[in-house]
């Protein structure tokens, strides 16, 4: 604690008082718009009163500081919309005239049936998502052969290489597509939007081998940490104090038989710790070079549970069931994917915060689901 009373700049991301949390954020931008060199900083600041569930002060801000114009301003917006459950919220992304263009240059290429080739972009959760919703959605389009997709977000080789095993998705071929049009895909779910054309995402693949009965539990409790926003991903995963205390409590069910494939990525101090307080747990990241590995992982355990990351996107993308735990202010997407019908409503079992970087409750439901007392 600072003698003004204050922590560190990002104190409120080790917190669970969300008031607290809103009245310093907003201290933050107020700071950072008085600095005329802090434009920058302050649409970043504006943009995380999203990550508090705080959706309408986020757009009361970008008006008050006309940053709609500006990348993180319409990112911002985009993720209100979402929330709100607006129809294509994809359009907060663009400008009126941009959108016009843009919904002109699709529309003349199918209707010409010219290649477009959708850029998959995000991390391997948002390309799997988009490549199982893509290929629910082709057979509606104007000239379904026009589509093609090519991974171009993070570990985009690992995801190419899932993707080149799925029946019927139509994958850019290496050396490229004459006359190819590329489009990243946020743009081009805008168009679909635009014409009705999306499907709930379906399968992709089928795991080839039905998990063991009474077989092990596959977890991740940790995002990958995201330097440009570290209160997404500290907000998504569990702090490595509530994981020892998750593990203390699954001692009982350990001696009865319990295999735990924990997929976390630790350091080396963490990892003696967790070899010593749990020896029954059994870390698996090092084992990890591709997600064909995941999925022979994902084969072993009859059940599998994670936080918001890739784990739970490749598990309905192979048709299985996943525990997913969820934050208070989840990523937009979930209200979308698990409020309709499609493999997320039906695979994917929710386990929500029911207080602010409070994980007690959500935990405890999972421990309920998987019967681990």
């Amino acid at each position: 604690m600072t003698a003004n009373g204050r922590t560190a700049k990002q104190w409120f991301l080790y917190g669970n008082d969300l008031d607290l949390a809103r009245q310093e954020l907003e201290r933050q931008i107020r700071s950072a718009g008085e600095n005329p060199s802090g434009r920058q900083q302050q649409l970043a600041l504006i943009s995380l009163l999203t990550y508090i569930g705080a959706y309408d002060d986020c757009e009361s801000w970008l008006g008050r500081v006309q940053g709609h114009n500006q990348l993180i301003g319409q990112q911002s917006t985009y993720r209100i919309l979402r929330r709100r459950g607006e129809p294509n919220p994809w359009r907060g992304l663009l400008g009126n005239q941009r959108q016009q263009q843009l919904e002109q240059a699709i529309a003349q290429r199918f209707d010409q049936g010219l290649p477009v080739s959708v850029d998959l972009v995000g991390g391997i959760g948002d390309q799997l998502e988009t490549a199982a919703l893509l290929l629910a959605s082709r057979s509606r389009l104007p000239s379904p052969e026009a589509l093609w997709l090519r991974p171009s977000g993070e570990n985009n080789s690992v995801v190419q290489a899932l993707l080149a095993e799925v029946p019927g998705l139509p994958l850019e071929p290496s050396q490229g597509l004459e006359g190819s049009w590329h489009v990243t895909s946020p743009w081009f779910r805008f168009w679909m939007g635009l014409r009705g054309l999306e499907q709930a995402p379906g399968a992709l693949l089928q795991d080839p081998q039905p998990a063991p009965s009474g077989g092990g539990l596959l977890v991740c409790w940790r995002c990958k940490p995201d330097p440009a926003n570290p209160l997404s991903s500290f907000s998504r995963s569990l702090p490595f104090p509530v994981i020892l205390e998750l593990y203390g409590r699954w001692q009982r069910a350990a001696a009865q038989g319990l295999r735990l494939l924990d997929m976390g990525d630790y350091s080396p101090e963490e990892l003696q710790i967790l070899k010593r307080l749990a020896p029954w747990v059994q870390p698996v990241r090092q084992q990890i070079r591709s997600l064909r590995d995941t999925r022979k992982l994902m084969a072993q355990c009859s059940a599998i549970a994670t936080v918001d990351t890739s784990l739970g996107h490749l598990a309905v993308a192979c048709g299985r069931q996943v525990q997913l735990l969820l934050p208070q202010f989840p990523d937009e997407r979930w209200y979308d994917l698990l409020g309709r019908d499609g493999r997320y409503r039906q695979l994917v079992v929710p386990h929500r915060q029911e207080g602010f970087h409070r994980w007690q409750g959500a935990l405890a439901s999972l421990e309920t689901k998987l019967g681990i007392n």
